[in-house]
């Protein structure tokens, strides 16, 4: 016997390894413990809400395949709807389960001594009662939800009862984990969101919908998703990141809000997430409520995070954050907003960004304002965006590294744009500008527009960032067929470069625009000497991706004038330099030359291989991509092999060149225009109007993926597939996924999958774009 062995009913001493002195006294604790689980405390009870539950059938699937873990936590953001799923799982037990809420709690031990019935033990703690009582039970399950301002005693609480009970799950739903060994942290993010430009049947196969729908019916019965209001409704399901809270509380206002009114009022505020039922606590009845709980249980340096970082309004690294929170390494706080599920961790391309949830960013901006850090965000981000362009101020292009930043902060180089010119700041405005001018992204052409450049130009700067911008308007110019600004412009440029500047980067850059101004509107000769100049002082300075831009430019400068032996030396140079060197969209418009080149000679196979390389490589910024369609058609139409494909690749190219104002050298539309007479004149009217019908409704990524098929479809490959494959075919080219179109046909999405790669392998396509086009031409 020891002396801290005692009966768990009357304190008796007892021998160690023994519960209870005697069996009365285990017939008593029976009959108390009957008792106790007749009038459990309510906290004990599962919430049992009264409206639906929507979706996460994935993510209850998956925690049914943790039911052999220790101890799970649910851990998301304010609004993710941890509480709600962690009740449906809890539901679905059969065994002892008892519920803790822990929002109003100031002492973990007692509130769970409270939701577990446990009677006090003589001479024993709270904690020691509760793994007395929970060691009975064959397979209990405690539930522990919302312990974010309780983390440190949760944590302790729940390692002790692990260890005291063998046979106990805990389950624990939290804005951040315990972080304890064995924790399996379960993320619960966004609900199922459609894509922006879904119609209703896609919509309403989307979890985010259905909430909202559902939602909204229950306060407004007339309500229905239709044709009239599906894009309002999923714009505010995607503005709203998805988040099931946000989503419940905004479809609460349709009777007073249409939801295109609630969209637009969301851009600006939360006033309008407000209103939820009265039976949830007042933390859930605002989204600012719930969001401002997790605001202000951060020690005060991750509150002042937040706020700086709710102002950028984009995506941001770990510089720019470091930048704008005014610290020489924002690491250590990104990391504990990022656990407290404040931040969004995005990873792609082996490089991290992260993001606020939108209805956190709005939240810490308000906070913003109020703390008045606004201004002192815009001013580091313009320090930010020019200590990233002044050291390349000088180069006839910046390095690579530098243009992939400023591509991936697109939207706080915007920012800084329009705070320097709200300050009038105009030194630093002209760099902001450049740094617009070298971005680029997926969604449109590389370079500023002009009106941004025109006004810079207008205002006082020096002379180095004048020559900069000059010589950016010129290149905006040339690629929109204005050569006569082009010439002003790259003159203005040169002649500061000379007047003392001195620079052989933009002193090479201007004279490389200049030249190809001077080929097509002024003196051939000196054109030619120019290009050399350039050149030669790229040469002597060892810059050799940008001598591989000049010698490409001088290449297609001589194509044009119908040189392509001289021309294909120099870009035979350029290609080796830039595949060493350069970005994907640096080798594009090379390899172009390249192709052009092989036209030229005749030699139409090789061009179809390199127009095609040129899609590959240049699929990170697809807008630059409409050169090589044009060129894949103008080589497969001078085969004769497919003039199908090749006028609809035309009409894709041509579209892009619409939307962007990219209008083509004179020599190049000859080609186009002459490629399209071959293959009217050799279609039938019925095919040509198919044709150009499939290039006007593919989108630039589908006619990429089309022009990359590597064998014609034969005329008669329709028939190598079956009905059911066909009529699959045609549902992917209405965009759905093999999820929706296995509930469409009442089939698995396994034996859609098998239905798609069957069809693909029978006609000869890479890819589901591929068969999205091909089904797409069938239909018209």
């Amino acid at each position: 016997m020891t002396a801290d062995a005692a009966c768990v009913t009357c304190g008796d001493p007892i021998a160690e390894g023994r519960r209870y002195c005697s069996n009365a006294c285990r017939q008593r604790a029976y009959r108390e413990r009957n008792s106790a689980r007749g009038d459990s405390p309510s906290s004990s009870a599962v919430p049992t809400p009264l409206d639906t539950f929507v979706g996460r059938r994935a993510e209850l699937a998956a925690l049914a395949r943790l039911a052999g873990e220790r101890l799970v936590s649910l851990v998301g953001p304010a609004g993710a709807g941890k509480t709600r799923l962690a009740a449906q799982h809890a539901a679905r037990r059969a065994d002892r389960v008892w519920w803790t809420a822990l929002a109003p709690a100031s002492d973990v031990d007692q509130a769970i001594h409270h939701a577990v019935g446990a009677h006090p033990l003589p001479g024993r703690s709270a904690r020691e009662a509760v793994i007395a009582e929970v060691g009975q039970h064959r397979r209990p399950l405690l539930v522990l939800d919302n312990c974010e301002h309780l983390l440190a005693s949760s944590a302790d609480a729940v390692q002790d009862l692990l260890e005291g009970c063998p046979r106990l799950r805990v389950l624990v739903t939290s804005r951040e984990p315990l972080r304890l060994a064995g924790e399996q942290v379960f993320a619960v993010g966004e609900l199922e969101l459609p894509p922006a430009d879904a119609d209703v049947a896609e919509a309403v196969r989307h979890d985010a919908v259905v909430l909202f729908r559902d939602r909204a019916v229950s306060v407004d019965r007339s309500f229905e998703v239709d044709a009239s209001n599906v894009a309002d409704v999923v714009a505010v399901c995607r503005s709203l990141d998805g988040m099931p809270l946000a989503i419940e509380l905004a479809a609460r206002r349709v009777p007073v809000l249409s939801p295109a009114e609630i969209a637009a009022r969301l851009n600006t505020s939360l006033a309008v997430l407000a209103g939820g039922p009265r039976s949830v606590d007042d933390r859930h009845r605002t989204l600012r409520a719930a969001i401002g709980w997790s605001y202000d249980l951060l020690p005060p340096r991750e509150q002042a995070a937040s706020r700086r970082l709710a102002v950028l309004g984009a995506p941001f690294d770990l510089g720019v954050a470091s930048a704008v929170c005014g610290v020489p390494d924002a690491l250590d706080l990104l990391t504990g907003l990022e656990r407290k599920s404040l931040l969004v961790a995005n990873r792609t391309g082996g490089h991290t960004t992260f993001r606020q949830l939108e209805s956190v960013r709005l939240y810490c901006h308000e906070r913003a304002v109020e703390s008045d850090d606004i201004s002192l965000v815009a001013d580091r981000v313009v320090e930010w965006v020019c200590s990233v362009v002044e050291p390349e101020i000088s180069s006839f292009f910046p390095a690579p590294p530098i243009v992939l930043r400023l591509d991936r902060h697109v939207g706080l180089v915007e920012l800084a744009a329009a705070r320097t010119a709200e300050t009038g700041d105009w030194s630093r405005h002209a760099l902001t500008i450049v740094a617009t001018a070298w971005t680029s992204t997926p969604r449109g052409p590389r370079g500023a527009p002009a009106e941004l450049l025109h006004r810079a130009l207008s205002r006082p700067l020096p002379p180095a960032y004048r020559s900069v911008l000059a010589v950016l308007a010129a290149m905006h110019h040339r690629l929109r067929g204005g050569w006569h600004a082009t010439r002003r412009f790259a003159t203005e440029s040169l002649a500061i470069e000379r007047a003392g500047a001195g620079r052989p980067g933009t002193t090479a850059r201007a004279l490389e625009v200049l030249a190809s101004a001077e080929a097509h509107i002024g003196d051939a000769a000196l054109a030619r000497r120019l290009f050399d100049e350039a050149a030669a002082l790229l040469r002597d300075s060892g810059d050799k991706l940008a001598l591989a831009i000049v010698l490409n430019s001088y290449g297609w400068t001589l194509v044009q004038h119908g040189e392509p032996e001289p021309a294909a030396p120099l870009v035979t140079e350029a290609l080796a330099l830039t595949r060493l060197f350069g970005l994907p969209h640096m080798l594009n418009p090379v390899l172009h030359t390249a192709g052009a080149i092989a036209l030229a000679r005749g030699n139409r196979a090789e061009a179809v291989e390199v127009f095609r390389e040129g899609l590959v490589v240049g699929s990170e910024h697809p807008v630059d991509q409409y050169y090589d369609l044009e060129g894949l058609a103008l080589a497969l139409v001078g085969m004769g092999s497919d003039d199908e494909r090749a006028l609809s690749l035309l009409t894709a190219a041509s579209a892009v060149r619409t939307r962007y104002d990219l209008r083509a050298e004179p020599y190049w539309q000859d080609l186009l225009d002459e490629a399209r007479a071959v293959c009217r004149d050799r279609l039938p009217a019925a095919r040509l109007r198919a044709a150009e019908s499939t290039g006007e409704r593919m989108s630039l990524a589908q006619a990429i993926s089309y022009g990359l098929t590597t064998q014609p479809v034969a005329g008669d490959a329709e028939g190598a597939i079956s009905a059911r494959e066909r009529h699959v075919a045609t549902l992917v080219a209405e965009g759905l996924t093999n999820r929706q179109i296995g509930q469409r046909l009442g089939i698995s999405p396994h034996t859609v999958a098998r239905h798609v790669i069957h069809a693909r392998s029978k006609l000869g396509l890479r890819s589901r774009a591929q068969l999205a086009v091909w089904a797409g031409r069938r239909a018209t």
